[in-house]
């Protein structure tokens, strides 16, 4: 007859302080799995929100587009017949003023008509190596008008200096002179605006640059929609120019997010692509 092995109390111990450290390493591999899942979750329902939103403002891009034609015709012909009546008019002054606000007023039509199209335009980037700070003598050139006349002051972080960019130079152009200005309109008189680098996230290719003002900011609740074609909190103007720097941002591969300021106003990062050795720049008919 056979007996059964004996075991001795701290053998017994030994098996209950590894079941125990066991159970205790799973429970802790079981909350991290599940901290995971929420968040791909989270992350995957954000990705189907921004697809939606891509495909709705696509929708209205291709809509838009279709009426801006339509009535950049006309329009034309307006403009066209108020100039040659104006000619007409040179010795009845009260008449001529009223041609001329005509002519105005088909003028600012035709930039609404720009922006529109803009906005909507489907043209490719032409992505190539982009020295940042050749982008940004452009742009603090071209809002220095602005900038005096308001006494505003415009500062530019010396870490751009070197930084390499891969997208599309007229187009990051566009979006840093549509945010600057945008930044003098908020901070208004005796105001500051800067244009500073990000903190770049580890592994990451995006590279973050930051226009910053010292105004009101954005309001917590209006953040997300500040992007939206058409969403303006601005007495004047068509609401198209946050939508057409988001749309350069992301077909050139970045993404833009609003935010508050460390000056205290409103803070716009954009993250585009930084150039390395794999990037090859494009050039008509083709990719060398």
């Amino acid at each position: 007859m056979s007996t059964a092995p004996v075991v001795s109390g701290a053998e017994l111990a030994t098996v209950i302080q590894t079941y125990n450290e066991v159970t205790e390493r799973l429970k802790q591999s079981h909350e991290l799995l599940g901290q995971e899942v929420c968040r791909l979750r989270e992350e995957l329902q954000e990705k189907n929100r921004e697809l939606e939103r891509r495909e709705r403002l696509a929708a209205l891009g291709e809509m838009a587009a279709g009426v801006a034609h339509e009535i950049r015709n006309p329009l034309g012909a307006i403009g066209l017949y108020a100039s040659l009546l104006g000619r007409d008019l040179q010795d009845r002054p009260n008449e001529l003023e009223i041609c001329r606000r005509i002519g105005a007023g088909v003028r600012n039509l035709e930039g609404i008509v720009g922006d529109i199209l803009a906005f909507a335009g489907g043209a490719e980037p032409r992505r190539q190596v982009v020295r940042v700070a050749e982008i940004l003598e452009t742009v603090t050139t071209q809002t220095a008008p602005q900038a005096r006349a308001l006494e505003a002051v415009i500062e530019v972080d010396e870490k751009l200096t070197d930084l390499e960019l891969f997208c599309d130079a007229g187009q990051l152009e566009r979006a840093l002179l549509n945010l600057v200005f945008n930044a003098l309109d908020a901070v208004g008189a005796g105001g500051r605006v800067r244009v500073r680098a990000g903190e770049p996230r580890d592994g990451d290719r995006l590279f973050p640059i930051v226009v910053e003002d010292n105004g009101p900011g954005i309001e917590p609740a209006i953040a997300q929609r500040v992007f939206n074609p058409f969403f303006t909190t601005k007495d004047t103007g068509t609401g198209l120019g946050l939508a057409i720097v988001h749309r350069i941002v992301e077909s050139n591969g970045g993404v833009i997010t609003a935010g508050r300021a460390g000056l205290g106003g409103a803070a716009m990062t954009l993250r585009l692509p930084v150039h390395d050795r794999e990037d090859k720049a494009e050039e008509p008919g083709g990719i060398e």
